[in-house]
């Protein structure tokens, strides 16, 4: 039974750790509010046919496809019809200096009785964890003007 709780604790942290795609959406008129939509296509550039702007939605995750689809999911609630790409941004993030004091010389000093000490650090008490690169779109959320409501 503990294998299988393990099993089940370890399957849901993976699933979290997927989720990594988090949108903000501005809506710019408020006031005018659009039935929910089924189909959100997405473009590269404006189209030529009449369209009204309905919100700007920026995503940050860690791939261009997974942005893309949260950002047609919450184009949807609003009612658009499609998603124009406006910019990619590709972020760099440094690795961050964690200290760990078990390696540290002045925490496991003479007065503390170990069996075996810790393997000593080429880096000392200090490791470096994350860093990488996270992406960054920003979309714009449009309505057809000449589509029939």
């Amino acid at each position: 039974m503990t294998t299988l709780r393990c099993l089940v604790l370890a399957m849901t942290l993976a699933l979290a750790a997927c989720a990594t795609v988090s949108s903000q959406v501005v809506e710019l008129n408020p006031a005018q509010k659009h039935p929910p939509t089924q189909n959100v296509e997405v473009l590269l550039q404006k189209p030529t046919r009449a369209h009204i702007d309905i919100a700007l939605i920026e995503s940050r995750g860690a791939s261009e496809a997974e942005m893309l689809n949260d950002a047609r999911d919450k184009a949807k609630g609003l009612g658009a019809d499609a998603i124009v790409k406006l910019e990619t941004e590709r972020v760099y993030h440094e690795p961050v200096a964690v200290y760990d004091p078990w390696f540290d010389p002045f925490y496991w000093g003479h007065y503390r009785q170990r069996p075996f000490p810790p393997f000593p650090q080429p880096w000392g008490p200090y490791r470096y964890v994350g860093g990488g690169f996270s992406y960054l779109l920003k979309a714009l959320a449009i309505r057809y003007g000449d589509t029939p409501r």
